[in-house]
C-alpha cells in the first residue's frame, strides 16, 4: 500500500479548508473531503457533525482505485474522473483531483446532479491551483503485472 508523503504548508492547508468551506456554503452540501489515493485525509469539512473521516477516506480511495482498475482490465485507460452514488437521503460524488488525489462531497438527494457535477468540478480546479505540484503525481497501479504473474502461477500449482 502506498502511504501519503504529502508535505503541505500551513497556507496550503488553510487554502484547502477554504475550498471545502466554499463548497459547503452551497445549498444542501453536507460533507466534503480531500484525500490522497492511499486513503489519507488531507482536509475535510462537515455541516452535520462528526464523521469517521479515516474510514471514509480509505473507502473512497479504494472505490476510485477499484474503478480505475476495472477500466484497465477491460482495456481502457485509468481515466475515471467522477463516481456518483445515489442513496435514499443523499448523493455522494467522488472526483479525481489531478492524478493522485480525490474529492468527495455529500449532498442532499434533492440537489440536482448537474449542479453537483459543476460544483465538484469547480472545487477540483480550485484545489489543483493550491496543489499544483502535487496533483499531477499519478496513483500507483492497483495490481502490478508481477503480482498478476505470481498469483496466476500459484493458482496453477494448486490445480
Amino acid at each position: 500500500m502506498r502511504h501519503s508523503q504529502l508535505t503541505l504548508s500551513v497556507d496550503q492547508l488553510n487554502e484547502l479548508q477554504t475550498c471545502l468551506k466554499w463548497i459547503g456554503r452551497e445549498v444542501d452540501v453536507r460533507y466534503g473531503l480531500l484525500a490522497d489515493l492511499s486513503g489519507q485525509e488531507i482536509a475535510s469539512w462537515s455541516a452535520q457533525g462528526n464523521f469517521d473521516v479515516s474510514s471514509i477516506a480509505a473507502l473512497a480511495a479504494g472505490e476510485l482505485l477499484a474503478t480505475l482498475e476495472i477500466a484497465r482490465l477491460i482495456g481502457g485507460k485509468r481515466t475515471c474522473n467522477l463516481i456518483i452514488q445515489e442513496h435514499d437521503e443523499h448523493t455522494v460524488l467522488m472526483s479525481r483531483v489531478g492524478e493522485g488525489l480525490l474529492l468527495l462531497i455529500v449532498t442532499a438527494r434533492e440537489v440536482p446532479i448537474g449542479w453537483s457535477r459543476m460544483a465538484i468540478k469547480e472545487t477540483t480546479v480550485r484545489i489543483a491551483k493550491v496543489l499544483i505540484d502535487i496533483v499531477m503525481i499519478p496513483p500507483p497501479p492497483a495490481v502490478s503485472e508481477d503480482f498478476e504473474t505470481q498469483f496466476s502461477a500459484q493458482l496453477n500449482t494448486i490445480w
